[in-house]
């Protein structure tokens, strides 16, 4: 049940603060029915019920849907929540980030975007800056990663690991005719690196996705 609380709220598109003043809890106890800590109140489900048309049963079994109605509930499944990536063996990345998820318009990754959220993740910047000219990346900027994507023969900044998955970098990656590889750091105290395919087997290249979207840049 405290996995259908949390999708409740994801598909309000509301933070917990949001979500619980609006159903007049504190909290710090919808934390505790989200982590399965507390079990909810016979007057949160009316609350629920009442304030957001929740489908009790649903809630209960997870049969049904959410809501008995739409028709107060204009937000529902406009907002989908995007994870942090995470990939236990790395040792050279972020292991508590300042944001763990986030929510984003659904139209907005579908008909601007083009994408799927089931492909996308965040990921904080580990290294230095790359000012390549209007969208520089800082160290710890917010960056939205397509992980289906797992080639580069689209030219763009890329995440992607060597060394046995043990570290973690981003760079603008340009893969040239004859299937060697440009890596552009966007910065001036590190020069353009070319791969030849033997280069990368020997490295251990592997794409974690594409950068579509710089989001600190956003905020």
């Amino acid at each position: 049940m405290n996995k259908r609380i949390r999708e409740i709220r994801i598909a309000l598109g509301l933070q917990q603060g949001e979500f619980a003043e609006r159903i007049d809890i504190l909290q710090q106890q919808l934390s505790k029915y989200e982590r399965a800590e507390n079990k909810p109140s016979a007057d949160f489900f009316i609350k629920l019920a009442e304030k957001e048309n929740i489908n009790i049963n649903w809630l209960l079994t997870g049969k049904g849907q959410m809501f008995t109605t739409n028709l107060n509930n204009p937000t529902t499944n406009k907002a989908v929540e995007i994870e942090y990536y995470e990939n236990p063996i790395l040792t050279d990345t972020i292991k508590n980030p300042a944001i763990s998820n986030i929510l984003l318009d659904k139209e907005l990754i579908h008909n601007v975007w083009q994408k799927n959220e089931n492909n996308l993740k965040i990921m904080q910047m580990t290294g230095d800056i790359m000012d390549g000219g209007n969208t520089p990346i800082r160290n710890q900027d917010i960056l939205l990663i397509d992980t289906s994507i797992k080639d580069v023969m689209l030219s763009g900044v890329y995440a992607y690991t060597t060394r046995n998955d043990n570290f973690i970098f981003v760079n603008s990656i340009k893969q040239k005719i004859d299937g060697s590889v440009n890596f552009y750091s966007w910065n001036p105290n590190y020069k353009e690196v070319i791969y030849n395919l033997s280069d990368l087997e020997k490295i251990n290249f592997k794409v974690i996705g594409r950068v579509i979207k710089n989001l600190s840049s956003c905020f």
